[in-house]
């Protein structure tokens, strides 16, 4: 959470900071793949594509649902602990925005919009379907 209130008040550093990663990952594979070209494209049409979604604005909308996302799911899993049904609808929220969210930010066709919403969607998930079975504790 304090990574998404940090990438609202400075997305400009959090885009430069990605770039600069993006810059070592392609230096990292360009001596990989010099024995396999066709590979290599692949990899720089991949590393492209994240950078094209590179700016500000996305990594700014994406801290913010990032930030009610987890908002949302800490306040439900503080009303679960208190045994509230209401609790789980707030953490089903919260997971399923911090699933859409990067869908819609980055777009589904992206890698990283991909990567972001399966991340998020496989922990989510997970946590959900575990607290689904303890809903009948639940008033």
């Amino acid at each position: 959470m304090m990574q998404s209130i940090a990438s609202l008040t400075n997305p400009e550093q959090i885009s430069i900071e990605f770039t600069k990663n993006l810059e070592q990952l392609n230096l990292q594979f360009e001596s990989a793949f010099q024995k396999d070209p066709a590979a290599g494209e692949q990899v720089q049409k991949l590393i492209a594509n994240a950078a094209s979604t590179n700016t500000a604005s996305n990594m700014r909308d994406h801290s913010f649902f990032s930030m009610v996302s987890n908002l949302l799911t800490l306040l439900g899993a503080m009303l679960m602990l208190r045994l509230k049904k209401n609790g789980f609808r707030l953490y089903l929220l919260g997971t399923l925005i911090g699933i859409i969210a990067p869908l819609l930010v980055f777009g589904s066709g992206n890698l990283m919009g991909l990567a972001f919403a399966i991340y998020g969607g496989i922990f989510g998930l997970l946590f959900v379907l575990l607290y689904f079975f303890k809903l009948k504790y639940m008033e």
